[in-house]
């Protein structure tokens, strides 16, 4: 009997038989069972991880279908916006040159009226004499300053409608170029005139018009008229008009 010392706490002791194969069993089974996991959760991982891609992929395609799509519609309104400026662009010149196109006729209507009134006057104005008379001399200004437009007109008095009034006329500008007195013909600073005398030839009346040019120190006085009918009648006409310019 083994010693023991009085007054301790005696522990019970069990006895059990040596298995040593159970252990190894066990051990086999916990291994096998830690082994089975792993590989069932690998092969769980590698499910779930083509899952995922899978999924991702499909995302991923509408998504760039999607973007093909919103391109496709945005280029076509770029493409429409284009299109709706370059015609608001074209209707806005189209209606600028309308309305140019318009106030030009409307101002040739006006200059029209104006040459129907002029020469309604011309042709009814009764004068005393016969033959070839001068019906009325004009100069208005122009935009440019020393620059202005010219209207003669001249006519055959007491015209039977069949005999044509053939002759010449001269036109020069009388003034002063400093102290000097200076005499300019109209062929000088005109660009419609090319010639001294200007041919005359007509039934009822001629008009002779155009725009002249002022030289620089040139100041004008008066126009001076020379006309000389060879035919029906034989006249000459010698006649000084006032520098005068409408509208100033």
């Amino acid at each position: 009997m083994p010693n023991v010392v009085k007054g301790s706490k005696q522990e019970k002791m069990i006895v059990v038989p040596y298995r040593p194969q159970r252990r190894l069993v066990f051990t086999c089974a916990v291994v096998f069972a830690v082994a089975v996991s792993a590989v069932v959760g690998f092969f769980y991982g590698y499910y779930e991880t083509l899952n995922t891609e899978q999924n991702a992929q499909t995302s991923l395609q509408r998504l760039t279908s999607d973007l093909t799509a919103v391109q496709q519609e945005n280029t076509e309104l770029h493409r429409q916006v284009a299109i709706l400026d370059t015609s608001s662009v074209m209707d806005q010149r189209a209606t600028e040159e309308v309305q140019a196109t318009i106030l030009g006729l409307r101002e040739r209507v006006a200059q029209l009226e104006q040459d129907i009134v002029f020469y309604r006057q011309v042709v009814s104005e009764e004068t005393g004499s016969t033959g070839l008379t001068i019906g009325q001399f004009d100069i208005s200004a122009t935009n440019s300053e020393r620059r202005f437009r010219y209207k003669l007109v001249l006519r055959q008095q007491d015209a039977d409608g069949d005999t044509f009034l053939t002759g010449h006329v001269n036109v020069n500008l009388v003034g002063r170029q400093g102290a000097d007195q200076v005499i300019l013909p109209l062929r000088e600073v005109s660009e419609n005139v090319d010639e001294l005398d200007i041919r005359l030839r007509f039934k009822f009346f001629q008009s002779i018009e155009g725009e002249l040019a002022l030289p620089e120190g040139f100041e004008p006085e008066r126009i001076q008229i020379a006309a000389v009918a060879a035919e029906p009648v034989a006249k000459s006409i010698d006649q000084n008009f006032s520098w005068v310019v409408e509208g100033e």
